[in-house]
Formats: C-alpha cells, sequence, structure tokens
C-alpha cells in the first residue's frame, strides 16, 4: 500500500520518494483491486445521477483542460457503461492504478525485482454493483471473512473464495519473506500482461 493522497507523517509523495531512489534494491510489490472507487461513488446519490454533461464539469474542476479526454477514452472502453460508471472507471485508474502502474514501471525499469497485482473477486450476490471494490481484497488476505457476514462486497464466501484467500495470501506471505513470489511472473513495464490477478 502506498499513501495516495499524502498526510500527516508522509514527508514527501511517494512518486518524488521513488525519483529519489528510496526503494532502489529493493523488492517491491504492489497491486489495486479493479473497481477502487465504486466503494466511494456507489452509494451517492450525487454520482450516480451524473449526466455526461455532469461528470466532465466534475472532472473538470479536478483534471483540468485533459477532463474531455480522459472522459471520452474511458467511454470508449466502457460502451455499454452509464456516466457514474465512466466517471467510478476513471476515478479507480487516476486514484489508484495508474499511481500504482507507475511506481511499477519505474521500479521495475530499474531492474528491481517487482511483482504487481489486480484483485477482481465480486461476489456473486453484487445488488449495489461494487464489483471488485476498494479494500475487497483484506477478507481475503487475512481470513477474516467471518467478521464480515453478509457485506455487500463479499456476499457469503464459499469454499472456493477462502481458497482464493489463501492463494493471495500465500503470495503475499512468500513476498514478505522472500522477496520474490515463486507462482507469479516478475512484472516488465513492456508486459501488462504479468500483472498477477485474483479473482
Amino acid at each position: 500500500m502506498y499513501s495516495v493522497l499524502g498526510g500527516p507523517g508522509v514527508p514527501r509523495d511517494l512518486q518524488r520518494a521513488l525519483a529519489h531512489g528510496a526503494l532502489e534494491g529493493k523488492s517491491l510489490l504492489i497491486g489495486t483491486t479493479r473497481d477502487e472507487a465504486t466503494a466511494f461513488t456507489a452509494f451517492a446519490p450525487r454520482i450516480q445521477n451524473l449526466t455526461s454533461a455532469g461528470a466532465l464539469d466534475l472532472l473538470t474542476g479536478q483534471l483540468g483542460e485533459q477532463a474531455h479526454e480522459v472522459y471520452q477514452r474511458h467511454a470508449a472502453r466502457l460502451p455499454q457503461a452509464a456516466p457514474a460508471q465512466v466517471f467510478t472507471a476513471l476515478r479507480t485508474d487516476e486514484l489508484f492504478r495508474n499511481g500504482s502502474l507507475r511506481i511499477g514501471d519505474r521500479h521495475a525499469a530499474g531492474g528491481n525485482a517487482t511483482y504487481v497485482y489486480q484483485f477482481g473477486y465480486q461476489s456473486a450476490e453484487d445488488e449495489h454493483v461494487l464489483g471488485a471494490t476498494h479494500c475487497v481484497e483484506l477478507p481475503f488476505l487475512f481470513n477474516t471473512f467471518d467478521a464480515y457476514p453478509d457485506s455487500p462486497m463479499l456476499g457469503r464466501p464459499t469454499d472456493a473464495e477462502r481458497a482464493l484467500g489463501h492463494t493471495f495470501a500465500t503470495g503475499v506471505a512468500e513476498f514478505v519473506t522472500t522477496g520474490s513470489v515463486n507462482d507469479w511472473l516478475p512484472y516488465t513495464p513492456t508486459t501488462a500482461a504479468r500483472i498477477q490477478h485474483f479473482g
């Protein structure tokens, strides 16, 4: 994890720290969930009722002149999506995925061992269309499914979900103890296919 918004106790943003060699020579494991931003937009009527024009207005305040181009790129990638879904996918990329991939790209380009994952588990009972939302991977990592009975993002986990959690947690534990993961291909900037997918 990295602090995407900065804050107290974070002397400089991670991109700047990386540029100055903060992780040089160290192994890195970094990743996101597929639909991070739904946790912040799925229950927000202001977002769910957006029109394309409304989404562009919001994005122009956040991204400036490039808002239209970025919105159109995401809309083209998601042709059946409502404006709220396009906006949410865009925010996932802007706040989480793009930064993680930039960090992975820079680190791997320097010849450092780098592992990148995307967690894509989506509950079969996903009535709020959260998808693989922010923090959905944590119960899988820590085997704490029972602490979240019938949560909107988990539903009722089956043995298959528990097995997925075991696989994910085993990879993370292996990385923590050895600095590598035998079952994952190391990430390189030119081979995004080497992102390890879960779910």
